[in-house]
């Protein structure tokens, strides 16, 4: 019995020794704050949207710019000291949350090319928008499926909408909203923008498991369901939202849902500005 006893010691002692090694060997290339390493950041900028994207060789993208000008300070705690430059603006739609602080990132820096769907919408912020593009003679790109951008070994596309929604009117401007994915090797994000679970059906065959979701309109109920965690699987879900907001977002429907897809859950209300590196291969939430 003794002699039993030992044995099982041994193996037991064993295993832990062999998972140790293995881990360190999948971690060992990993080197936080590499240069060549991706960097997403999802902005605090209250209840709105915004997300920057620093790339390995020094490129980078801008993903809406929430409801004001909170976007630019916190462009500055992430942007290197006097890049005045954006290579790439994605304006996801013209809802107010996701526009504003977008108007004033136009006046200062300069922006190469500029995303939008470029769907009819009355707002006077997307009037100026529209009027500062026009006047700073900004490439603007009215975007459908297909429309990617690759920078060296990333690729950056567009999955909705599905057909060209130029001075298009629609009901619901959330429905409009530009879907991108970004793919780094093994590692992969997709940003929804406010898209709803009412068209998000569309998409299903363009979709895959991913590393990283920006959670649909802010964790609303209306834009995330079981059909699309079933395909997406994301290790991360991030939620971007204001602190004690009138909507109630997210919905608490919503982040059980999340949990039980054993998704990690970031909040920008709770956590604040949330940034995860990868090397394409492994990542880590900071």
């Amino acid at each position: 019995m003794k002699n039993l006893r030992s044995r099982l010691q041994l193996i037991f002692t064993s295993l832990i020794i062999l998972a140790i090694i293995v881990w360190a060997g999948v971690f060992s290339s990993y080197k936080a704050d590499s240069a060549s390493n991706l960097k997403i950041y999802f902005l605090n900028v209250g209840q709105g949207d915004s997300e920057y994207i620093k790339l390995p060789y020094g490129q980078d993208i801008l993903i809406d710019g929430g409801p004001d000008n909170s976007v630019l300070s916190e462009l500055g705690k992430v942007m290197a000291f006097g890049d005045r430059e954006i290579n790439l603006v994605v304006l996801t739609h013209p809802h107010a949350d996701h526009i504003s602080g977008l108007v004033e990132v136009l006046k200062r820096y300069k922006v190469d090319e500029v995303w939008e769907s470029g769907v009819d919408y009355p707002s006077s912020v997307y009037d100026t928008w529209k009027t500062e593009i026009s006047a700073q003679k900004i490439p603007d790109q009215f975007v459908t499926i297909g429309t990617q951008k690759t920078f060296d070994n990333i690729n950056f596309k567009v999955l909705y909408p599905l057909s060209s929604l130029k001075n298009s009117k629609i009901d619901n401007a959330n429905n409009a909203s530009v879907v991108t994915e970004l793919d780094f090797n093994q590692f992969s994000a997709l940003f929804t923008g406010d898209l709803e679970k009412t068209v998000q059906p569309e998409i299903y065959d363009k979709l895959h498991a991913v590393t990283v979701l920006k959670v649909d309109h802010h964790g609303s109920t209306n834009g995330t369901d079981d059909n699309w965690l079933k395909i997406l699987r994301p290790a991360v879900a991030v939620i971007e939202v204001g602190y004690n907001n009138t909507y109630g977002h997210p919905a608490p429907s919503t982040i059980d849902l999340l949990k039980s897809y054993a998704a990690q859950i970031y909040r920008t209300d709770q956590d604040g500005t949330i940034e995860i590196e990868s090397d394409g291969v492994n990542w880590v939430v900071k």
